[in-house]
């Protein structure tokens, strides 16, 4: 729940020290917010319990994907030596921040204790998914959330519900599948916490994925290169819709190969960040390619096997 009245602390968990952790860094220090970076890797007895239980149900590698529990975890014990620590944002080290971050999350979030980011999905396909890369958290909803993880692989109603999710994915050759954002997806939505923490508010919005032109909506806001379209007013970003509307952007989030572009994005060199995610747009669409035509291609050669086999008698 939001304590207006105490500081509202940015949180990374980020056990190495790369180029996108420093941007970060010096993007907090810029907007005046403060920043805690948590780097153990020692995540106590509760997480030894889910890796226990854990099933693999993503196209990831299962190390990425317990790697991306863990750091809830890592939260928790924060929060057990933090006792005071009673409201936070998670942040990953590809975000930048801009001044007024802090002030606007505590105003979208309200008194839930938990918003996260997410796009609307189509209709007739529902990845879901809600993303931390920016969320806020009360210490209490941080706590129930892992009480419902931990549930949810060791029971077998809990387990049968990610596996019809993954298989979903696995239906439509869309990669993916279950992670810790479906995880949070069925917490938000039972616990009554899925308003998104990306929904233009009061003029202002945060970036679900600088990757293009959606955010919580399809083709929200203008694309230019391979990434939404920025301009600097001020020594701030903004986003344009396509009305021509300018919108005030408190956090861009760089994710992926995107992150070449942090750097750019800092300084204000608009230009920059778009020719470098143009090309970088057209090197994902040829891995996509890739991996669909893979997914193909086995359905094709197991298909050819059932049909050689020799028929039951």
């Amino acid at each position: 729940m939001n304590m207006s009245n105490t500081p509202l602390v940015f949180i990374v968990v980020e056990d190495r020290q790369n180029k996108a952790l420093s941007l970060c860094r010096e993007s907090a220090a810029r907007a005046q917010e403060p920043l805690v970076v948590l780097s153990s890797t020692d995540a106590g007895p509760d997480y030894e319990r889910l890796c226990a239980s854990y099933v693999h149900l993503s196209s990831n590698p299962p190390e990425f994907e317990k790697i991306c529990f863990r750091r809830y975890f890592l939260l928790a014990a924060f929060l057990d030596a933090n006792p005071d620590c009673r409201e936070f944002v998670l942040i990953d080290s590809d975000v930048l921040l801009f001044r007024g971050i802090g002030a606007h999350i505590r105003r979208v979030a309200g008194k839930a204790d938990f918003s996260g980011s997410f796009m609307r999905p189509p209709p007739g396909w529902d990845p879901c998914q809600i993303s931390p890369h920016v969320s806020y958290w009360s210490a209490m909803g941080l706590r129930r959330f892992l009480a419902f993880v931990l549930n949810t692989y060791a029971t077998p109603s809990g387990r049968r519900k990610l596996r019809a999710i993954a298989a979903r994915f696995s239906s439509r050759g869309v990669r993916g599948g279950v992670s810790d954002m479906t995880l949070l997806h069925l917490w938000a939505h039972a616990s009554g916490n899925a308003e998104p923490i990306n929904r233009v508010f009061g003029g202002r919005v945060i970036d679900h994925n600088i990757n293009g032109g959606h955010n919580l909506h399809p083709s929200e806001f203008e694309v230019r290169g391979g990434a939404k379209r920025l301009v600097q007013i001020d020594g701030l970003p903004r986003v344009v819709k396509p009305t021509g509307e300018m919108i005030d952007v408190l956090a861009l989030h760089f994710q992926g190969s995107a992150k070449m572009a942090m750097a750019h994005a800092l300084e204000g060199r608009t230009g920059m960040v778009a020719l470098l995610t143009y090309a970088l747009h057209f090197a994902r669409r040829a891995k996509n390619f890739a991996f669909v035509f893979s997914l193909r291609s086995r359905r094709a050669v197991e298909a050819g096997r059932l049909a050689d086999a020799p028929a039951s008698k």
